[in-house]
């Protein structure tokens, strides 16, 4: 071989190490190539950026700063067996902040041409995002889940309320009708009535807490809702706990769902117990209103305050992320506080914390009071406006079908009870200028209420069609739309809120 082929081989060479190098370097992942001792000896441009100081270091020492092997680490094993091996590592860098990060680790062995192992090349992919997004997945799956079974239960529960406010209403009304003057009776008829609105709130949190539906944002005093809170709280938290509430009454309105305010201020008590860890400690709620800012505007100030263990500064800065948490990780999914914030941030509202480690925490939720405008005075039961017109109701349960049956004939209408769509749809096909007005339920076996107003529809088009459910999250408002459905209200329903309904459709005298 003379020079010239000699030079030309060493330019082949050169360009071969060269696209090997490009190839090694474009590639984004760690890639390190050890000696049996577990040192290594080169790294490619993407482990030299973020381990400057990885040349002659260990594998544990340069991702984990530890003096020991990881368990269960693919680099050992490939050295046992002499095959490639893999393993996922959670590991802990240490830093401004203790973070963990995922890796998954693919671990070659090197061969002489004896077939002895003189290193290993170690390949590193950095998916904590991915485990992070898979995470989210389940749980997002989880409380689709939680939702579906909480719609079934929200529905029948809803069934069940229906005939005990509806009766209830009905024994009022009959009572009012016949002067009778009992007020004893008359307060035992407002405690059922004021038990089944609170059961019916409650399965309004239940689906909250399973799943997003339309939130219903109203002028609201927050006291009450502290004082049913808190004393929902002084059962269920430790008794070693000291609750203390400072509460201003004089407080005026925000705007604000109920509901969400009932799970922020559970959130942040729940938390402030966390805190204490079974210790014995304060808890400190307070309202107040605060003195009105360079603009002018007014804001009612909720602050909860625990004598815990306080948080670390730099736990504080990462406190409203989602999924970032300081509890044990079975006390918690780190959505409360994130959640928290979204409620307030989307009702114009500010929340901060103040920690001292060793002493406690504070939060304060600011929400800007508002001007608020008093509803019209409510009718007496007395006083409804009663209808005239023919209603067909369709309800699978029996139940709801009577109790309503009885609320539309005591309000003036003329009432064709059906539990079965079908015999429903059969009955309106054979006479539909009969009706004046269809009332159907909306999970149905055979046909689903949606199914039922389409056929109707396309038998009377002028018809109009009221859907009533117990679980108004299964149907959207253009979904119910689109099926020819004029208005949709929820289980269980007063008579008033009925008959204001009906109304729309169906003009009457008074009762």
């Amino acid at each position: 071989m003379d020079l010239t082929d000699k030079l030309e081989l060493l330019a082949a060479l050169k360009d071969n190490e060269a696209q090997k190098k490009a190839i090694i370097d474009g590639f984004s992942g760690i890639l390190i190539l050890f000696d049996t001792n577990l040192v290594a000896q080169w790294v490619n441009e993407a482990t030299r950026i973020a381990f400057p100081d990885a040349i002659g270091r260990n594998c544990h020492e340069i991702f984990c700063a530890k003096n020991s092997q990881c368990q269960g680490c693919a680099f050992t094993r490939a050295l046992e067996t002499g095959l490639i091996e893999t393993s996922t590592q959670r590991v802990e860098v240490s830093g401004g902040q203790s973070e963990e990060i995922i890796f998954d680790i693919t671990a070659s062995p090197v061969n002489n041409e004896e077939g002895e192992t003189t290193g290993i090349i170690l390949i590193a992919q950095n998916v904590t995002e991915k485990y992070n997004l898979e995470k989210q997945l389940r749980h997002t799956q989880k409380m689709e889940a939680i939702g579906t079974l909480a719609g079934g239960v929200a529905h029948d529960f809803n069934n069940v309320l229906t005939p005990i406010m509806g009766y209830t209403e009905i024994i009022r009304l009959k009572l009012e009708q016949d002067g009778y003057e009992g007020e004893r009776v008359y307060s035992y008829l407002a405690e059922i009535l004021k038990a089944s609105k609170r059961a019916k709130s409650l399965v309004e949190q239940v689906l909250t807490f399973s799943r997003s539906i339309e939130k219903k944002a109203v002028h609201q005093f927050l006291h009450p809702i502290i004082k049913e809170v808190m004393k929902l709280m002084r059962m269920t938290l430790p008794s070693t706990l000291t609750i203390i509430e400072d509460v201003d009454e004089n407080c005026g309105r925000v705007l604000i769902d109920p509901v969400q305010i009932h799970q922020v201020l559970i959130n942040l008590c729940t938390n402030a117990s966390h805190a204490l860890n079974g210790k014995h400690g304060t808890l400190v709620v307070k309202l107040a209103a605060l003195p009105p800012s360079g603009d002018g505007k007014k804001w009612v100030e909720l602050s909860v305050a625990d004598s815990g263990s306080g948080i670390e500064p730099e736990d504080l800065e990462r406190i409203f992320e989602p999924y970032f948490s300081t509890k044990e990780k079975t006390r918690g999914t780190g959505m409360g506080l994130a959640m928290v914030h979204g409620i307030i941030n989307a009702q114009g509202g500010h929340i901060d914390v103040e920690s001292e480690v060793g002493k406690g925490t504070i939060f304060r939720i600011r929400l800007p009071m508002v001007t608020y405008e008093p509803s019209p005075v409510m009718a007496d039961l007395g006083q409804l406006k009663g209808g005239q017109g023919r209603v067909i109701l369709i309800d699978d349960e029996a139940q709801v079908v009577q109790v309503t049956g009885e609320i539309l004939k005591n309000l003036g209408y003329g009432v064709v009870g059906k539990t079965s769509p079908e015999e429903a749809l059969e009955l309106f096909s054979s006479s539909p200028d009969d009706f004046d007005l269809v009332l159907t339920d909306l999970t149905m076996p055979g046909l689903t209420g949606l199914e039922l107003s389409r056929r109707i529809k396309c038998i009377r088009t002028d018809i109009p069609i009221v859907l009533f459910t117990g679980y108004s999250d299964l149907v959207s408002k253009e979904e119910a739309k689109e099926a020819g459905i004029d208005e949709y209200c929820m289980k269980p329903i007063s008579m008033r809120d009925l008959s204001t309904v009906l109304a729309k459709f169906l003009a009457g005298g008074g009762l």
